[in-house]
């Protein structure tokens, strides 16, 4: 899935981070993931979900996957990794790893404490590089997030975000260790919650880049363009959603970039509760 990429880590902590009040029926994937501005609502009681792609070959009307892509493929591309994401059986968000292949580099884990995120471990290998501490509002939502180094503690930086009664945000806020503004994401939204429009402002409040998605009736997204405006470019990624599972979720699916300049087949593969 295309992405946005941004100077620092706090710019991937969140999307929808309200907190679940009553058990859920569907399994909201994108917080503390690189789905945070495109986060998917899974079908049923996930448990794992593993993401992998692959460069798609085209031959007599068929697609099918080629070699599995690395992470230096996918970030030339700027398109989120492969990954692993797990869940407990409330539906919250436990761990998300990023790939490189099938291998895991990178893990993010989370502690929860009375239905609330308490703290988010980064971790390289088996290395700690960071950690986060949320912030909520008087409602229980999400609000913010202050990052910090481990063993001495000092602030890397934080996140604020503002959402709207239903919890779903419509603004993201990155601040650097001195507290001073790195820039800022307004987001729109349609009457489901999706994140339609994300615009990205530097800290001069220059606006750097916008996001536009487009959803199925399934809600999945069918077409992202993103523009950038210095240098002035546009990159379009088409989706055909190519097979779905006995839950109604995308289990086969590809990507044409540019009108073919790339071709992505994306393969997932789900255990539920």
């Amino acid at each position: 899935m295309k992405k946005i990429s941004f100077i620092w880590i706090l710019t991937t902590l969140f999307a929808f981070g309200c907190i679940q009040k009553k058990p859920v029926e569907k399994t909201l994937f994108g917080m503390w993931t690189d789905y945070y501005l495109i986060p998917n609502t899974l079908k049923g009681k996930v448990k794992e979900m593993k993401e992998l792609n692959y460069w798609a070959i085209e031959s007599e009307g068929k697609i099918t996957k080629g070699e599995l892509m690395s992470i230096k493929d996918l970030d030339s591309l700027g398109s989120t990794p492969n990954l692993i994401v797990y869940f407990d059986d409330k539906g919250m968000l436990t761990r998300y790893d990023r790939l490189d292949k099938d291998v895991v580099t990178q893990s993010r884990t989370g502690t929860i404490e009375n239905g609330k995120y308490k703290r988010w471990d980064y971790k390289l290998k088996d290395s700690i590089t960071s950690y986060y501490i949320p912030e909520y509002d008087n409602l229980g939502f999400l609000v913010g997030a202050n990052g910090y180094r481990p063993l001495v503690d000092t602030l890397i930086g934080k996140l604020v975000a503002v959402h709207d009664s239903k919890g779903n945000f419509t603004r993201f806020e990155y601040f650097n260790y001195k507290n001073q503004k790195t820039g800022y994401h307004v987001c729109s939204l349609d009457e489901k919650g999706n994140i339609v429009e994300a615009k990205y402002y530097n800290k001069a409040d220059s606006l750097g880049s916008t996001m536009i998605n487009t959803y199925d009736e399934n809600g999945d997204i069918i077409k992202q363009q993103t523009v950038i405006e210095k240098p002035k470019s546009t990159s379009t990624w088409d989706f055909k959603n190519l097979k779905l599972d006995d839950h109604g979720n995308l289990v086969e699916y590809y990507a044409n970039i540019d009108n073919g300049k790339y071709k992505i087949f994306v393969e997932r593969s789900f255990v539920y509760y």
